[in-house]
């Protein structure tokens, strides 16, 4: 019986654990919270097409962190798990088997007390106090809530805010209408970002062709009711090859989903639609379309009618004009 307390006793480490610690070594890290000389940068992901007239941007910032060191070190704790079967047994063989003839036998001694196991419960690293040196790192990341600044031709800009990611997505169709006329030539697109010391600019170039047609499909055909009615005053001419009807709108109050049906003796100009949407008080809006004649004509003059309608009841009078188109 005087073993029966070693046997309670290592029955008893069933529900027993224990950590070993074990060091991992030195390690170093940034503090990015702590940045220094924050520069911005800017990468053009796609450029607007006349068939997509999104701009897609990826906002980064790239800065200089301090570098910190720390010493780590593994906590695994272990689960202590015991098998009662064995000392079980080599309790009844002491009382009524061998008896006290099983201690000159200390093998069987050690197999009654190899019952003892352990598990992992859960493995942490921790990290000891941070110490600063010397040394900084460049990092790269996107630049949540970033925001870039996007001007068209000098004459349009507007600022916009990043996603989480560092994404910027704009219609650019919408930046072009807001142009004071339609574009003649080309388009120039600047792209900027910028820090208190630093910035990043980036350009691109859009051909007459499409900012012509991103302008034509930023239309606003919304409805809507304006406070005060609307005073469209129309013109009507041709610019090289192209015929060009501009609405400006003289009153207090926007016009809504106005469009125009051309009338004409060509085949190829009757019938066509004008949509100009929405135009603010102040504001104008052009519709276009290339004339339909080639290199060899020398003079033409082309009677047409424009009609008018306006959502809510306020539409120009009809236009009645010649075009007088002259050949090179």
């Amino acid at each position: 019986m005087r073993y029966l307390p070693a046997l309670l006793l290592a029955a008893l480490t069933a529900g027993c654990t224990y950590t070993v610690n074990m060091p991992v070594g030195t390690v170093q890290f940034v503090d990015d919270r702590a940045p220094a000389r924050v520069r911005p940068v800017v990468r053009l992901d796609a450029t607007p097409t006349a068939a997509d007239p999104t701009l897609a941007l990826q906002l980064a910032r790239r800065f200089d962190a301090p570098v910190y060191e720390a010493d780590e070190t593994n906590e695994v704790a272990r689960e202590v798990s015991f098998d009662p079967t064995r000392p079980i047994a080599f309790l009844f063989d002491a009382l009524f088997g061998d008896g006290l003839a099983l201690l000159s036998q200390p093998e069987r001694l050690a197999g009654a007390l190899t019952g003892v196991e352990s598990t992992v419960v859960r493995s942490t690293r921790t990290r000891g106090a941070p110490r600063p040196t010397a040394q900084t790192r460049e990092v790269v990341e996107p630049w949540k809530a970033g925001a870039v600044t996007i001007e068209v031709d000098k004459l349009v800009s507007r600022w916009v805010v990043a996603d989480d990611s560092g994404v910027v997505r704009i219609n650019l169709a919408d930046e072009i209408g807001r142009l004071p006329t339609y574009p003649r030539d080309a388009v120039d697109v600047s792209v900027s970002a910028a820090t208190a010391t630093e910035r990043d600019d980036k350009t691109f170039q859009l051909d007459a062709e499409t900012a012509r047609a991103l302008y034509l499909h930023s239309v606003d055909m919304t409805p809507h009711a304006p406070a005060s009615p609307p005073d469209p005053f129309v013109t009507v001419r041709v610019d090289e090859r192209l015929l060009v009807v501009e609405v400006a709108n003289r009153g207090g109050g926007a016009t809504a989903q106005l469009r125009a049906t051309l009338q004409s003796p060509l085949p190829e100009l009757d019938g066509r639609q004008m949509l100009f949407g929405k135009i603010a008080p102040g504001r104008q809006r052009a519709w276009f379309t290339e004339l339909p004649f080639g290199g060899t004509i020398r003079y033409a003059e082309i009677p047409i009618r424009i009609v008018f309608s306006e959502g809510n009841g306020f539409p120009p009078p009809p236009i009645d004009a010649t075009l007088r188109v002259l050949g090179e």
